[in-house]
Parts: C-alpha cells; structure tokens; sequence
C-alpha cells in the first residue's frame, strides 16, 4: 500500500462519506455506541480500584501517610 493511497483511504472530511461504510460488519453509529459503553466501563473500574483501595487502606488502622513522609 503507498502512502498515497494509505492518505485518501484513512482520511473523510465529513460524516457522510463514512455513512455506508462497515467496520467488522457494523456501522459507524453501532461502533460509537459500544466505544461509549466501553469508556463507561472503564471508569467504573478505575474508580471502583481506587475506592477500594482506599477503604482497605482506611480499614488498615494505619496512618495515611503521603509518599514524600
């Protein structure tokens, strides 16, 4: 593949010229939908480990101390 070609077949300038295109047999809009679900589920989980975290720590009965202490 030339970079020529590799430059028209990855860049659209607007929506509509993805419109009928099908990624893994989806459209784009089914496509958008799951990457939000898919963030949505990340953050759950990254603050989940953290709240986690933090109650086991608190439960520890030991001082929270900062890392430059």
């Amino acid at each position: 593949m030339t970079l020529i070609f590799s430059h028209h077949f990855f860049i659209f300038t607007t929506n509509n010229d993805v419109q009928d295109l099908l990624i893994f047999g989806h459209d784009i809009d089914s496509w958008l939908i799951y990457v939000l679900i898919f963030f949505g589920l990340t953050s759950l989980a990254f603050v989940s480990v953290w709240l986690i975290g933090f109650v086991m720590e608190g439960q520890s009965g030991k001082s929270v101390k900062q890392p430059w202490e």
